[in-house]
């Protein structure tokens, strides 16, 4: 259709059934324009033959408006693009399951919304995002062999903001959230992996700063809220918080894994980026490209990390100077793999009962810049919890640590005996703590999803056991070659 034809028609309702033994790809464009403006939207339906959509558009007076249902099973793709004089929103949904999506948008030359209920099954991604100039705000979620129910919405005119308020049941999933502002970027998001449960409520909005806030749970504990946001907020220093962690899933006899950062950076910092590498030989001790980074380290020579033990709450069979032995010995598996000193010479673990072994789940995350280890008694899915900190600054492509916190679960049996972590259930404490400082250093997670980690089950690097971070099918107190070279691409051989 052209615009003066358009201009003709006072309202023209536009539908749109479909429901075929093949699938269909179908693209409509609609364009408006008057004395403010053009607008213009632009929907994509990739369809399995199983999909049916219906959509109503109406125009009147430089201003569009739609109301979109769709529903099928299979591969289907929705993609929705709203576009004016400065501003543009794009919606898009993917999906490999059965899939409902009911949405309503308005559009004029100046600003846009979108407002939409997704629920689907199987695998499902959703995607929104809007700018305005050179702000934009955005949401994210997304789930693996599971169920995800999500309301979300998205604006863009004097400013952009976005929210969702989001379900999702799963072998694996994510929420995201963020937003660019005139001055700075924040980002927050949460995932797991291993059968749970995801319940997220997040907003985000830009104009001349960017804000974020909300709350996560997973499996009924609250991973994030106010006061994780607040942690990292405008009026503080480019501040960066990752937390993550292990749980036990099921009958115990399989691990999960989780993770949550909240980020907030001035414009002259740089986002992260992880780096991997795939498997290409194997040998004792496993290869020795099988590791993974997370994009941030300890940014000196030598860090000379002083790790803390407050020894409150240690458990039956142990004791403050076992639990502080088992941590150093981890703590000297690391160092001696590198050539540079990572934690401290001397007293690598000092005990000490002043320093804050604050709850891991905290509405109040304690940045005190101490690297502290402690027992803590919280939900039986989590055996172990790392949190670390970043002040934002990069240097050599990482950013850079500047606190690790370590938790241990109290609602498992531990043990500092090999022979009583091989021929029992309890969790030995030295291999765990060594896979937690891995964290601690600038380390991922190579697990399969299969199990509860976050590469793909094909990528090869998950068959690789003998490396300490990956899944912990026993006590491992020994590095892999994976590990060592991840470790000695941080910090040097």
């Amino acid at each position: 259709m052209k615009n003066n034809i358009l201009r003709l028609i006072p309202i023209c309702l536009f539908a749109l059934c479909i429901l075929t033994e093949t699938a269909l790809a179908i693209s409509i464009e609609i364009g408006s324009s008057d004395g403010g403006g053009r607008t213009s939207l632009q929907s994509t339906f990739i369809l399995d033959p199983s999909a049916n959509v219906m959509q109503d558009i109406s125009i009147s007076g430089g201003t569009i408006s739609s109301n979109l249902e769709a529903s099928g099973s299979g591969s289907n793709r929705i993609s929705q693009s709203l576009s004016g004089n400065d501003y543009c929103l794009n919606n898009n949904i993917k999906s490999q399951g059965t899939l409902s999506v009911s949405s309503t948008t308005s559009a004029e030359a100046q600003s846009a919304s979108l407002s939409q209920d997704v629920t689907g099954k199987g695998d499902v991604a959703v995607n929104l995002a809007g700018n305005h100039y050179a702000t934009s705000a955005g949401q994210e979620s997304s789930v693996a062999k599971g169920t995800l129910s999500s309301q979300q919405s998205i604006y863009a005119g004097e400013c952009a903001y976005s929210t969702q308020s989001t379900v999702i049941k799963g072998q694996s999933g994510k929420v995201t959230s963020g937003a660019l502002g005139e001055n700075n970027v924040v980002v927050a998001e949460s995932s797991f992996s291993g059968d749970g449960s995801l319940v997220a409520n997040l907003g985000s909005a830009a104009s001349k700063y960017a804000y974020f806030g909300g709350s996560a749970k997973l499996d009924e504990t609250t991973i994030l809220n106010a006061e994780s946001f607040n942690s990292v907020s405008p009026n503080s220093n480019n501040q960066i918080m990752g937390t993550s962690g292990l749980r036990m899933l099921g009958d115990e006899s399989t691990l999960g894994s989780f993770s949550t950062s909240v980020l907030n950076m001035g414009l002259t910092g740089e986002k992260g980026a992880s780096t991997s590498s795939k498997v290409a030989t194997t040998a004792k001790g496993g290869s020795y490209t099988s590791y993974k980074l997370t994009g941030f380290r300890w940014n000196k020579k030598d860090p000379k990390v002083q790790l803390y033990l407050n020894p409150a709450n240690t458990p039956s069979g142990l004791s403050a100077y076992t639990t502080q032995q088992a941590i150093t010995l981890a703590a000297n598996a690391w160092d001696n793999a590198v050539s540079s000193n990572l934690f401290a010479d001397g007293t690598t673990v000092k005990i000490d009962s002043k320093k804050v072994v604050d709850d891991p789940f905290s509405a109040r995350p304690k940045r005190d810049g101490y690297s502290v280890h402690g027992w803590k008694k919280f939900s039986n899915c989590f055996v172990a919890y790392n949190r670390w900190w970043s002040n934002g600054a990069k240097v050599g492509g990482y950013y850079s640590l500047t606190e690790s916190d370590t938790w241990y679960n109290l609602n498992y049996q531990w043990t500092t005996s090999m022979s009583v972590a091989q021929s029992t259930r309890k969790v030995d404490l030295i291999s765990v703590s060594l896979h937690e400082l891995g964290h601690s250093i600038g380390l991922d997670d190579i697990y399969s999803s299969k199990y509860g980690g976050t590469l793909s089950p094909k990528d090869p690097r998950t068959n690789d056991y003998d490396q300490v971070m990956n899944l912990y099918n026993g006590p491992q107190r020994t590095l892999g070659n994976g590990d060592k070279y991840g470790v000695q691409k941080l910090y040097g051989k």
